[in-house]
Parts: structure tokens; C-alpha cells; sequence
């Protein structure tokens, strides 16, 4: 907490200095600290807001490691609905992408880390693997080209209802 406290400038310093008068004589741990800095610098209007921020969260175009910082950073200010580590990798989980929380929710985490370490892969492979497009109407020609594509050759022509190959 005296490394932290270092930090403080003007007036965050003077307050500082005066909550510790206050508290003379008490061991005053980071806990400590982090409530009264919170009740001094963060309005209660603006703890519910980011409460709300928090409960509204979803990955949406974020990269996975953009969601999990901007989850960490509001996650502070919703402690409530996270009480174990458990309910935080199921509110990441759920505020994840479809096509990766599809998959994911199959999964144990022991932890969020753990859980953004898969994620992030996921998301890798998701991003590096060609997208086949099937226009409508061309459904028979891009059913060749994927068989192409997936075994390395082309596929048998077809034959003719006389018997003849096209």
C-alpha cells in the first residue's frame, strides 16, 4: 500500500493523508485503501452505471483479449454477481460470441485466464480457416469446388444418362 500511495498527486495525496490521520493507530490494508478511494473518487451514480456497463457486456466485435480486459476492468465494479471464480468464467462464457460460447459451453474452466487462453485459440483457427461461400443456385458447383478443396483433387465427371461422361 505505500508503494500505491506513492503514486497519489496533490490532491489525492492530501486526501490520503487524511485518512490516515483519521485512522491513526489501525493497520490499513489495500482493502482499506481500495473502499476509500472508491467512496472519495467514484460517485454512487457512477458505480451504477458501470454496474450496468458490466451486466450489458458482450464481446460483440471485440477481439477476445479486448473483451477479457474491458470484462477485468469493469468486473470491479460488480462484485456482487461474482462472488466465486466459477461465476466469473460463466459470465465471461456467456458474454462471448455465439460461435465460440456454442462451442465453449461444453467445457470446464478452472478459471477465467484459462478460459481466454481456449477462447483465444478458438478464435485463431475461427479467423485463419477459409470460409466456403455456397451462392444459391450455384449449390452443385460449389459442392465440387469444396470436394476439390477438401481432398486435394478434382472431382469424377459426371456421367451423361446415355453413359457418357461430360
Amino acid at each position: 500500500m505505500d508503494c500505491v500511495t506513492q503514486l497519489l498527486i496533490e490532491s489525492a495525496h492530501s486526501w490520503w493523508e487524511t485518512i490516515r490521520e483519521r485512522r491513526s493507530g489501525e493497520a490499513l490494508r489495500w482493502r482499506d485503501f481500495h473502499e476509500e478511494f472508491e467512496e472519495r473518487y467514484y460517485s454512487w451514480k457512477h458505480r451504477r452505471e458501470k454496474e450496468q456497463e458490466f451486466l450489458d457486456l458482450r464481446q460483440g466485435d471485440l477481439t477476445v483479449l479486448e473483451y477479457e480486459r474491458r470484462f477485468q476492468v469493469l468486473a470491479a465494479f460488480a462484485s456482487t454477481y461474482l462472488p466465486t471464480e466459477c461465476h466469473r468464467v460463466e459470465r465471461f462464457r456467456d458474454g462471448l460470441r455465439q460461435e465460440l460460447r456454442m462451442i465453449l459451453i461444453a467445457m470446464q474452466f478452472q478459471s477465467v485466464q484459462e478460459l481466454v487462453w481456449v477462447a483465444q485459440g478458438m478464435e485463431r483457427v475461427i479467423r485463419d480457416t477459409p470460409k466456403l461461400v455456397v451462392e444459391q443456385g450455384q449449390a452443385t458447383g460449389a459442392k465440387r469446388r469444396d470436394f476439390e478443396f477438401l481432398t486435394g483433387r478434382p472431382p469424377l465427371p459426371k456421367k451423361r444418362k446415355s453413359g457418357q461422361s461430360s
